[in-house]
C-alpha cells in the first residue's frame, strides 16, 4: 500500500504549465513580432529614402566585400557603423535582390529584439505581467515600419533600450562594473545612431539627482565620459556630415512651433490611452520615488524625451521644415513603463488623472492633421501623419479628422472609467493603447507598400538589377537636368556601378563623385584625364549626348548604356532635351569641335498644346524668332 499522495498532481500540472507559459511568453512575443514584420517587409518593394538608404547599403556591401567603410571605391568617414556592420552579412546572399530581401529580414529580427531589453528594464520596476505588456508595446509601435528601410532605426531601437537600462541601473546602483559599462553603452549607442549623443547627459542628470552623498562612486564613469567627450571635440569632423547641424540657423518661434507639433504627434503613436497615467507615474517617481532606481528611471526618461524633442525641433526648424516624429518613437517602452509605475502605486489621485486625461484629449482633438498632411499620402518622418493620410484616403478628410479628434476623448474616457487599481483594468488600458498602435501600424504599412511599389515602377528598371545580370561593370554619367532618383535606384540595385561621373551638373548626393569636362576638340575628360575605354550608363532624363561608342542597353526611359573607346569624343550635348525628344522651355545645344557653321533644326509642338513662339540664337547676339503651329513642323537654318 503506497503512502504517496496523488491528489495534488492536477494542481502541480497547472502550475508547471503556467510556469512554462510565462517562460515562453517573451520568446513567443519576439517570434510573433519577427513574423509580422517579415510579412510587412515583403510588401516594401524598394528603397525610397535614396541618399540615406544608398549610404547604408553601400557601406554594408563594402564591409561584406572586405573593403571596410567605403562608398564608390573611396573610404567614407562614418560615425555610426553599427547598422552597416549588422546588415553586411545579408549582402553575401547572391544577387542584390536576394541581398535586399535578406537585409529586410535581418532588420526585422534586430528591431524585434528590442523586446528583450525592454522586458529586462521593466521587470526591475513592475510585476512580470506588466513587464510583458511593456515589451509588447515596444514592438507594437507603428514606427516598426522603419525596419524595412536600410538605415539605422532597426539597430538603434534595441541598442537604445539596452543603453537606457544600463544607465538607469548604473545611476541607482553605482559599481565599478557598471561604471565601465556606462561609457561602453554610450559609445555603442552613438556608434549606432548619432542622435543618441544625448544619453550621457541623461545619465549625468540622473547622477546629479540620485548621487547625493556618494559622488566618489561615480568618478569612474563620469571621468570616462568626460574623456570621451574631449576626444570627440578634438577630432575634426568626428560626427561626419551630422556635424553640419551646428551650421543651421534657428528662430526661437520656429523651434517652439516644431517642438509643439512633434510633441502633439507622439501620443498618437503611443496609443494615447497610457499617456496621462505615464505622466503621473513620472511625476510621482520624481517627487516621491519608492527607490533610488525609480527616481533614476524617471530622470533619464524625462531628460531623454526633452532632449529628443529639442533635437527634432531644431532640425525641423533649421533644415527639414516638417515634423520629425521619427526622432521620438524610441521612448515608447519608457512611456508604457511609466504608466505601470503609476499603476503599481495604486493609481492615486484619480481626480488629477481625470483632469489630465481630459486636458490632453481636448488638446489633441485640436491638432490639425489635415493642415500638416495636405493631400500627400506618405510621410517617412511621421507615422502618425502617414496613418492619418491612409484613413483620409479611405474615409475622406472629414471623417478621418473626426476619428482622430474623437479617439483621444474616447480613450481618455476609458482610462477614467476603469478601476485602474486593479491589474486587469490597467492591462486593459495598455492593451487598448497597443490596439491603437497596431491599427496605425497596419495603416502605415499599407501606405508604405503603395509608395515603395510606385517608386520601383517609376525609377527602377525591369529587372532592377539589370546591370549586374548583364555582367558589365559601368560608371554612371549624370548629365544636366538629370532625374537623380534614376541614378539612386540604379546604384541601389546594382553592385556593378563603378562610380558616379558628373558632366556640367551638380553632384546628385553628398558622396564621392568624379568630374567630367569636354575639351574644345571634343575629348571627354574624367578627373582631368582622357576617358579610358569603359561602359557608361547615361542619365538622359533631361539632356542627351552624342558620344563615340556603341549603345549596349536601354534598360528604361531615361537611362542608356554606352561602351566607349579610350579617348572618346563628345560630338554634341543637348541640355534640356528629354528622353522622348521633347524639350521644355529652354534647350541649349552644344557641338564639338567648335567652329563656325550652320544649324538645321526641325521644330514641332504637341497636338495637345497651342502654337509656340520660339527664340533661337547660335552663339551670337542675333536672335531669330519663329512661331511653330500645331501639326506643322517648321524647318529652320541658323548660322553660328
Amino acid at each position: 500500500m503506497s503512502a504517496v499522495p496523488t491528489t495534488a498532481a492536477p494542481a502541480a500540472v497547472r502550475l508547471s504549465i503556467l510556469a512554462l507559459a510565462r517562460r515562453l511568453a517573451l520568446p513567443l512575443l519576439f517570434a510573433a513580432s519577427c513574423a509580422y514584420q517579415f510579412l510587412q517587409a515583403r510588401g516594401h518593394e524598394a528603397p525610397t529614402v535614396f541618399n540615406d538608404e544608398l549610404l547604408y547599403a553601400k557601406l554594408s556591401q563594402a564591409i561584406a566585400a572586405g573593403h571596410g567603410l567605403a562608398i564608390r571605391g573611396q573610404h567614407y568617414a562614418f560615425p555610426a557603423p553599427v547598422a552597416p556592420l549588422l546588415q553586411a552579412p545579408a549582402w553575401l546572399f547572391g544577387s542584390m535582390t536576394e541581398g535586399y530581401a535578406a537585409a529586410k529580414v535581418a532588420n526585422a529580427i534586430i528591431m524585434s529584439a528590442a523586446v528583450f531589453p525592454a522586458y529586462w528594464l521593466a521587470s526591475r520596476y513592475v510585476r512580470r505581467s506588466f513587464a510583458l505588456v511593456v515589451a509588447a508595446a515596444t514592438v507594437a509601435t507603428p514606427a516598426m515600419v522603419y525596419h524595412a528601410y536600410l538605415m539605422s532605426e532597426a539597430a538603434a531601437y534595441p541598442v537604445f533600450v539596452l543603453a537606457v537600462a544600463v544607465l538607469v541601473r548604473a545611476a541607482a546602483e553605482p559599481s565599478r562594473r557598471l561604471g565601465l559599462a556606462v561609457p561602453a553603452v554610450c559609445v555603442l549607442a552613438v556608434a549606432t545612431r548619432v542622435q543618441f549623443l544625448v544619453l550621457p547627459f541623461a545619465y549625468l542628470a540622473a547622477v546629479a539627482v540620485c548621487g547625493r552623498g556618494r559622488w566618489r562612486r561615480y568618478a569612474l564613469p563620469v571621468g570616462l565620459l568626460a574623456a570621451l567627450g574631449g576626444i570627440l571635440l578634438l577630432i575634426p569632423r568626428a560626427l561626419g556630415r551630422y556635424g553640419d547641424a551646428t551650421q543651421y540657423r534657428y528662430g526661437v518661434g520656429a523651434v517652439a512651433h516644431w517642438a509643439l507639433t512633434n510633441a502633439s504627434l507622439l501620443p498618437f503613436s503611443l496609443g494615447l490611452a497610457v499617456v496621462p497615467g505615464a505622466l503621473l507615474g513620472l511625476g510621482y517617481a520624481l517627487v516621491r520615488p519608492r527607490s533610488a532606481a525609480e527616481r533614476a528611471l524617471a530622470v533619464v526618461t524625462v531628460v531623454i524625451t526633452v532632449l529628443f524633442l529639442a533635437q527634432a525641433a531644431l532640425i525641423s526648424a533649421g533644415e527639414a521644415h516638417r515634423p520629425l516624429e521619427r526622432y521620438l518613437f524610441y521612448v515608447t517602452p519608457l512611456v508604457f513603463l511609466a504608466f505601470f509605475l503609476y499603476i503599481e502605486r495604486g493609481a492615486p489621485r484619480r481626480v488629477l488623472h481625470l483632469g489630465l486625461a481630459g486636458g490632453i484629449a481636448l488638446l489633441l482633438s485640436q491638432v490639425s492633421l489635415p493642415g500638416l498632411t495636405g493631400t500627400a499620402a506618405f510621410f517617412f518622418d511621421s507615422v502618425t501623419e502617414s496613418a492619418y493620410a491612409h484613413e483620409a484616403y479611405r474615409l475622406g478628410l472629414g471623417n478621418a479628422s473626426l476619428v482622430f479628434a474623437l479617439l483621444p476623448v474616447i480613450l481618455a474616457g476609458l482610462a477614467v472609467a476603469l478601476p485602474l487599481r486593479r491589474a486587469a483594468a490597467a492591462v486593459t488600458i495598455a492593451l487598448a493603447a497597443i490596439a491603437v498602435q497596431l491599427t496605425a501600424a497596419t495603416a502605415v504599412a499599407g501606405t508604405d507598400h503603395l509608395v515603395t511599389g510606385w517608386a520601383l515602377r517609376t525609377f527602377g528598371a525591369t529587372p532592377p538589377n539589370w546591370l549586374d545580370r548583364s555582367g558589365v561593370r559601368a560608371r554612371y554619367l549624370v548629365l544636366p537636368d538629370a532625374n537623380p532618383f534614376l541614378g539612386s535606384s540604379l546604384e541601389s540595385w546594382n553592385r556593378d556601378v563603378g562610380g558616379v561621373v558628373v558632366l556640367q551638373a551638380a553632384a546628385p548626393d553628398p558622396y564621392p563623385v568624379s568630374v567630367a569636362r569636354v575639351r574644345p576638340d571634343g575629348t571627354l575628360e574624367i578627373d582631368g584625364r582622357p576617358a579610358a575605354a569603359q561602359a557608361l550608363v547615361v542619365n538622359t532624363f533631361g539632356s542627351q549626348i552624342g558620344l563615340d561608342g556603341t549603345v549596349i542597353a536601354r534598360p528604361r526611359d531615361g537611362l542608356v548604356a554606352y561602351r566607349i573607346p579610350g579617348g572618346a569624343h563628345v560630338h554634341w550635348l543637348a541640355r534640356g532635351l528629354a528622353a522622348d525628344n521633347w524639350t521644355g522651355r529652354r534647350l541649349t545645344y552644344t557641338v564639338w569641335p567648335r567652329h563656325s557653321g550652320a544649324y538645321h533644326l526641325e521644330l514641332a509642338v504637341s497636338r495637345s498644346t497651342a502654337a509656340r513662339t520660339v527664340e533661337i540664337a547660335a552663339g551670337t547676339s542675333h536672335v531669330q524668332t519663329v512661331t511653330v503651329a500645331v501639326g506643322a513642323p517648321l524647318r529652320v537654318t541658323i548660322a553660328g
